[in-house]
């Protein structure tokens, strides 16, 4: 757990953790310099429970760099990531534990809540976890991740990834990669979602409804040439990444044509891309979803993933 002036909510997020009815080896907690009274309720329950270690950065790390650093610092055979102001099902670990097999990786869902009012929305369809669909997003949040530590010394040291997107990205794309990720089709964390949030946003604008879809299209229309032009280097960032990789699976040739389609200008790659896309499309979206529907969000994908890039001319968004 990686913490920052998480006094509010802190304390039930703890007794989640250490009330697991499976037994934790250690809860490691790396605070990034809070100046409410988190580091004091820390030290309150690590006094009650010996096996919290509690940890505190030298200058501001930020959740990126915090997470990745706090990970390294795991001496268990497992490790589970967790944010502080979560709650966690009581019996989240034995589950995924019992789940992961021989798999390096093992995800699971995780069900929005509000107390003040802040939107929510519970996708009830099964998500897709493939690499063709993690190299654009990701319904796999970091709080309900559990993996091997050995999975993080088969990632590459250093890579331009790791500056231009968040760490639990990194990991479900890796893991995709390997082709070794279990998911499991059950709710293992409650998010608490409020404004406040580090990665909180009002979702309405993105809700898989018929104006929405028209809305995006529109823009990406609108904003195709620009946004990608700019978004070349990221996915150079991710084609390095997966190259580094020390592992040879379908998923991960699949990911480097991908790549190489989403980086290549013209209209006969652009048709190609769409060819790719055409063949891929159970792979590329949230759901299978049922033919011709399917088919025309094919075609129309090499533009539509434009959106997934929007943040590049608006940041604030």
């Amino acid at each position: 757990m990686c913490t920052y002036n998480g006094e509010r909510f802190l304390r039930e997020q703890l007794d989640s953790l250490v009330h697991q009815t499976y037994p934790l080896h250690e809860i490691i907690v790396q605070d990034d310099g809070s100046t409410d009274a988190t580091l004091a309720i820390l030290g309150e329950y690590a006094s009650q429970w010996k096996h919290i270690r509690l940890l505190k950065n030298e200058g501001p790390h930020g959740v990126n760099s915090n997470f990745w650093s706090a990970m390294r610092k795991a001496t268990g055979d497992w490790i589970a990531i967790c944010d502080q102001d979560d709650i966690w099902e009581p019996d989240k670990i034995e589950r995924q534990a019992e789940a992961i097999g021989n798999s390096m990786f093992c995800a699971g869902r995780t069900r929005q809540f509000s107390e003040d009012g802040s939107f929510v929305f519970y996708d009830a369809r099964r998500p897709n976890v493939s690499l063709l669909r993690m190299l654009y997003t990701t319904e796999i949040g970091g709080h309900v991740m559990l993996f091997r530590k050995d999975f993080l010394q088969q990632l590459p040291v250093d890579c331009g990834i790791y500056h231009h997107t968040c760490y639990d990205m990194v990991l479900a794309v890796a893991a995709a990669a390997y082709d070794s990720l279990v998911y499991m089709d059950a709710v293992l964390v409650h998010q608490r979602r409020y404004a406040g949030a580090t990665t909180y946003s009002s979702g309405e604008k993105s809700l898989p409804t018929v104006g929405n879809g028209m809305r995006m299209l529109w823009w990406c229309l609108q904003h195709y040439k620009e946004v990608k032009r700019l978004s070349d280097d990221f996915y150079g960032y991710w084609e390095d990444f997966l190259q580094l990789l020390p592992v040879d699976t379908a998923a991960k040739r699949e990911g480097l044509a991908l790549l190489d389609w989403q980086r290549s200008s013209g209209v006969f790659r652009l048709i190609g891309f769409q060819w790719f896309c055409l063949r891929h499309r159970f792979q590329l979206f949230h759901t299978r979803g049922k033919d011709p529907q399917n088919i025309l969000r094919a075609l129309l994908f090499p533009i539509m993933a434009t959106y997934y890039r929007r943040s590049l001319i608006l940041p604030s968004r």
